[in-house]
């Protein structure tokens, strides 16, 4: 998501398509999280036991495919945008905005949304996943759960402050841009991420949380995206996506996308199982890690391409949606667990629960946003 930008630059055209890339990437957060309450990997406020042969093999699919490219797209187009607001608005109200924007966020979800998040839980299951000090501790991270990220961007968007503080950056149209890179170097980059990814997970396998929740076996595409995204801006990357490479990108994030439920099959089917990934001298790992740089930087690439070629036209219920995404990704996990736990009792295959709980907790969760954002004087913030 754009946190609390529109997609106009400082100059050049509106970029409507990454509004509705944005609306696809909120979507996946919620599917993401869905299905880590039915038996996906990773962690969640709540969990309704799995059944059923299928389901960790579906829903396993459905998490790596997501984790390796949707949350460094979230910051990749969060940071396109930090440039052109730092150009029209200066130094001083930037600040301000980013504060305010980023800030008073953060401090509603730990002071009001995650306690309620705590209430539901115990209201409707009688127990907690772990001592309420953790859960409420947003150093710990599991107290900012999924708004690990707002953090993030508050850490890297004052980064760059200080950056531009040190050098000097030319407004984007000032200097001739660089031309967007072609296959070839988008190729060399999943490759130096895979090999940066996986001597970090030798020390840090994926699981291992620090301080704020973030999961640092991520960071080095999280880090790389912030930067490209800045670059990119600088550059006016996004105005235009060459074919060519977009092309030849999509094509090869179609292959990683075909390889990855055969990879994954094989790992789930051996007796180790998932924890051969993780980290550590694993082949597997090695193999996990590359994997999912690649296919991360493919399909950024290739769908940066197809919307900006197919879908950068709006109607009147796209734009609100996209206008609300921020707000969505804020509140879903509210929906989404009160959602879990009222089916939590009903004798349905996981698969159907997940088939039942995603759509309707996106069309809840950008039902409620858009009744929050008509509140007076919300939208300054959100």
């Amino acid at each position: 998501m754009v946190v609390a930008e529109t997609s106009v630059k400082n100059s050049g055209p509106r970029l409507i398509y990454i509004d509705n890339i944005r609306i696809l990437l909120i979507c996946l957060v919620i599917a993401t999280h869905c299905s880590i309450t039915y038996g996906g990997p990773g962690s969640w406020y709540f969990a309704d036991p799995g059944n059923g042969t299928t389901t960790p093999f579906i829903l396993t699919v459905i998490d790596s495919l997501n984790q390796s490219f949707f949350m460094g797209f979230f910051i990749l187009v969060s940071a396109y945008f930090v440039v052109g607001s730092l150009v029209r608005k200066g130094k001083d109200r930037f600040t301000r905005d980013r504060l305010m924007r980023l800030g008073i966020p953060l401090l509603v979800w730990v002071l009001v949304i995650n306690p309620i998040i705590l209430l539901i839980i115990l209201w409707g299951t009688g127990t907690l996943p772990m001592p309420p000090a953790s859960l409420l501790n947003p150093f710990t991270g599991a107290g900012l759960g999924p708004m690990w990220f707002v953090f993030f961007l508050l850490v890297a968007t004052f980064a760059y402050l200080i950056w531009t503080g040190f050098y000097r950056t030319d407004k984007p149209g000032n200097v001739k841009p660089h031309p967007f890179p072609g296959f070839a170097s988008i190729f060399a980059l999943g490759i130096l991420l895979g090999i940066v990814t996986t001597v970090v997970r030798i020390f840090l396998p994926i699981g291992s949380m620090w301080l704020f929740g973030f999961q640092l076996p991520f960071f080095p595409q999280y880090i790389t995206a912030f930067i490209i995204g800045i670059y990119a801006a600088q550059n006016n990357w996004l105005d235009d996506i060459p074919a060519r490479a977009g092309k030849a990108c999509a094509v090869a994030a179609l292959f990683l996308v075909a390889v990855q439920p055969l990879f994954v099959y094989l790992i789930l089917n051996s007796p180790p199982g998932l924890s051969q990934v993780m980290g550590g001298h694993h082949w597997q790992a090695v193999f996990f890690a590359f994997w999912e740089q690649m296919a991360g930087v493919m399909i950024i690439t290739g769908l940066l391409w197809i919307f900006s070629r197919w879908f950068n036209t709006q109607g009147s219920v796209t734009r609100a949606m996209a206008g609300d995404s921020y707000t969505v990704y804020i509140i879903h996990p509210v929906i989404l667990i009160l959602l879990a736990i009222a089916l939590a009792g009903f004798a349905l295959p996981s698969l159907a629960k997940f088939a039942l709980v995603l759509p309707l907790a996106i069309c809840l969760s950008f039902l409620l946003a858009h009744l929050i954002r008509a509140l007076p004087g919300v939208k300054r913030v959100l």
